[in-house]
């Protein structure tokens, strides 16, 4: 199974979804993820026709129910998966309501239950905002718990958590027994996941580079709770489109289930 995180660049920046969609479908389309979790789904992303069409040909969507499309954070399943619970949750003590987690538990063909939690945390540098970020890790920690007991199932948790390996949020994880997927791949990418904001062009296009910064750097994560499973790859997606369409790089693992 293939588990994608992407953070789509909202339109806040005079950034029009219109002239990128493409692209980035015809990323996901390559990598043909069993799900994959959007961060920065503002309303014009909303409206577009990778919202509204081109995904739903092969995806469910989780989150996309919340009136107004007040959730930035939804993620999407492969229809071959089963939904068996859902739920929304904003990131408390966090000054921006863009930011939250959308979590999904989803059976497999085989009978084998996992459950997902796709978030974005808060964004702003200093210790004051760290300290911000080390909440919102103890919030997702405790939900992740909470669905792992429940299901007796393995968690797995990714988005834009804002924040490098050295923080104080992965301290959070490694006291609570959530470990990065990157540490537990077989094969592994060796660069960051943020490569800055493309930049639009002549020809009506919006052009990117690819980042010079290593994983240590990556501000994209994909974590777990739980066993039963072995990380295939954890890869960073550098093709020219994604590097067009988003200042983020889309992060995959490949999962093997155990059991």
């Amino acid at each position: 199974m293939r588990i994608m995180t992407s953070n789509i660049w909202g339109d806040y920046f005079k950034n029009p979804v219109d002239v990128r969609e493409d692209f980035l479908y015809d990323v996901f389309k390559k990598y043909d993820a069993d799900i994959i979790g959007l961060q920065e789904v503002t309303p014009g992303w909303y409206k577009g026709q990778m919202m509204q069409q081109w995904l739903s040909e092969e995806y469910m969507f989780v989150g996309t129910e919340l009136a107004d499309n007040k959730n930035y954070v939804p993620f999407v399943y492969k229809k071959n998966l089963s939904l068996i619970s859902k739920g929304y949750e904003y990131l408390e003590n966090t000054p921006d309501a863009s930011k939250a987690i959308t979590w999904a538990v989803l059976k497999r063909e085989d009978g084998g239950i996992f459950a997902v939690c796709n978030t974005h945390f808060w964004w702003k540098t200093g210790p004051e905002h760290d300290v911000i970020r080390v909440d919102n890790a103890n919030q997702l920690v405790n939900l992740m718990k909470a669905l792992k007991n429940r299901y007796n199932c393995p968690v797995f948790a990714f988005g834009d958590m804002n924040c490098v390996l050295a923080s104080d949020v992965f301290k959070v994880y490694a006291e609570n027994g959530v470990k990065h997927l990157l540490d537990l791949a077989e094969k592994k990418c060796e660069v960051g996941s943020h490569h800055g904001d493309p930049v639009l062009k002549e020809d009506g296009r919006y052009h990117g580079t690819k980042t010079e910064k290593d994983k240590t750097l990556s501000i994209d994560h994909m974590v777990a709770l739980g066993d039963g499973f072995k990380i295939l790859e954890y890869m960073i997606v550098e093709d020219q489109k994604a590097l067009d369409a988003t200042d983020h790089s889309p992060v995959y693992v490949d999962v093997e289930f155990l059991n």
